[in-house]
């Protein structure tokens, strides 16, 4: 494999928008492997692959995350890729639980007759947090990790191995925390960092290079032309298992809550990682931390807003945290559509239309 392509590690928890978002590093995957020869450097989509999906209790329990993981694997073909079950709680113990089910008990909206699994082949011993440092020993450098779930494998990850590991990881990109305080979990405080607040503080603190982080806000205030009318009428008539699944899955979970909005923000951060530049339009770096007492507030992302962001002199901290605060809306039905299989939509149209 050249150096210049990089290797992805994916922390989820499976619930409806992880599922797109693995989609979508599958369908680029595939995209990059029909060059027969060395992939151009013109083409301005990010060279990956994919080396291993790990899971973390969030929307769902950890049983059913790492089973959602590999029915999403079944459902696409690509039960290659190995799977490795890991944290199923918070690093602090909790009574705290979230508002409610969003994604059904088991994440997928508990539709029932799900794609064939077999644990045996498609489960890997390994716990996800070994495996996450294993990796990163394998190929120093080299490896993206996108956490779109609760931080608590990459967090236990840095305590157990710490600069052993943080010295070989590359890239982080997170789904999670918030910019204005607005919360879905709390009245302050975004659902991943809310189940696991410890974690995201430690990976926050930890990292030696800035994380890229796509906030909560960024993804339900943005106007991205993306409508459940159209998810569940155009995208929903492609024939393919996963697709068929997954429209079970969001209808159920969506049309009963009045939807109008198609909130697929994990999927998000995928297409801000394939497609930097088609999909970031504004990102700022910012001294990030977790509020862990507040009464109110905990979980919530707090960021360091000084003149300038100048060093924080009592912990001699600069930028840990690029966040992105707007995307760019017209190429959003593009790349979902691209990734969903619909007919007559390539991925070339996104370069295509800027000349």
């Amino acid at each position: 494999m050249e150096k210049s392509v990089r290797r992805v590690v994916f922390d989820c928890d499976i619930g409806i928008d992880d599922a797109w978002g693995l989609l979508m590093l599958l369908r680029a995957e595939e995209y990059l492997k029909s060059f027969k020869c060395e992939i151009p450097e013109s083409i301005p989509i990010q060279k990956f692959k994919l080396t291993a999906v790990t899971c973390v209790r969030g929307n769902a329990d950890i049983e059913n995350t790492t089973k959602n993981a590999m029915r999403v694997l079944s459902a696409v073909k690509r039960m290659d890729i190995p799977v490795y079950k890991g944290c199923s709680g918070p690093i602090l113990p909790t009574n705290w639980k979230p508002y409610s089910d969003f994604h059904g008990k088991d994440g997928l909206g508990d539709v029932g007759d799900y794609p064939q699994i077999n644990e045996e082949q498609q489960l890997c011993s390994e716990h996800a947090v070994n495996a996450m440092y294993r990796l990163a020993c394998e190929f120093p450098g080299q490896i993206d990790y996108i956490l779109i779930g609760p931080l608590t494998n990459f967090a236990m990850c840095i305590n157990l191995y710490g600069d052993a590991f943080l010295d070989k990881i590359g890239n982080v990109y997170i789904m999670g925390g918030n910019i204005h305080g607005k919360g879905n979990a709390t009245k302050s405080a975004e659902f991943n960092f809310m189940l696991d607040p410890e974690a995201a503080f430690i990976v926050l603190e930890r990292l030696k290079q800035p994380a890229l982080i796509l906030p909560w806000e960024t993804c339900i205030d943005e106007e991205l032309d993306l409508t459940l009318d159209w998810r569940l009428n155009v995208l929903g008539a492609v024939n393919s298992d996963f697709i068929k699944l997954m429209n079970r899955v969001e209808t159920n979970v969506f049309v009963p809550r009045g939807f109008v909005k198609w909130l697929t923000c994990d999927a998000l951060l995928i297409a801000a990682y394939l497609f930097p530049s088609h999909v970031i339009a504004q990102q700022r770096g910012y001294y990030a931390s977790v509020e862990l007492s507040g009464t109110q507030t905990r979980g919530q992302m707090v960021l360091d807003h000084k003149k300038g962001r100048i060093v924080d002199y009592l912990h001699g901290k600069d930028i840990n945290a690029n966040l992105i605060y707007h995307l760019h809306a017209k190429h959003m039905r593009t790349i979902f559509a691209w990734a969903a299989g619909l007919e007559g939509v390539r991925i070339e149209q996104l370069w295509e239309e800027e000349k």
